[in-house]
């Protein structure tokens, strides 16, 4: 009777100690090829990108209470200024304080394009603030949905 017991004891102890779970599915392959990436085609936007764009777009809108005449004024010079601080970065990057002062010197390009468009040192100020909100309010919202805490 002792040795029944101790086998069905030593069977179930290695069945648990061997048991394994099942691998995960294999996720499909991506799509190679020239200006193939994840998400698709370079330079085609995702519907999550369109959708940030234009959260980005309602959100300055209302920030900075633009009129459409000033939007349409805006946007291009808003486009530019990023464009040129990406450009920055990408060339700038090995030398710390090249790349400060080019992205401060676009700054300041900004400052002065914006000051005709919006008419008042306060609302260009507004908008130099609004550009970091924005930028806030995306990554509080990429941290609430992956749940991660601030």
């Amino acid at each position: 009777m002792k040795n029944i017991v101790l086998g069905m004891a030593m069977m179930a102890i290695s069945t648990a100690t061997f048991a394994q779970q099942q691998p995960p599915p294999p996720r499909p392959p991506m799509e190679q090829g020239p200006g193939r990436g994840r998400f698709g085609k370079r330079g085609e936007m995702g519907p999550n990108k369109e959708k940030i764009e234009m959260f980005k777009i309602d959100f300055f809108t209302k920030k900075l209470s633009l009129t459409t005449a000033e939007a349409e004024l805006f946007w291009p010079v808003y486009d530019a200024h990023k464009k040129a601080a990406k450009e920055i970065m990408d060339s700038k990057s090995n030398d710390e304080i090249q790349l400060q002062e080019g992205l401060l010197a676009a700054r300041k390009k900004y400052k002065a394009d914006l000051k005709p468009i919006l008419k008042s040192d306060e609302r260009v100020n507004e908008a130099l603030k609004v550009d970091r909100e924005f930028l806030q309010e995306i990554r509080q919202e990429m941290i609430r949905r992956k749940g991660f805490r601030a």
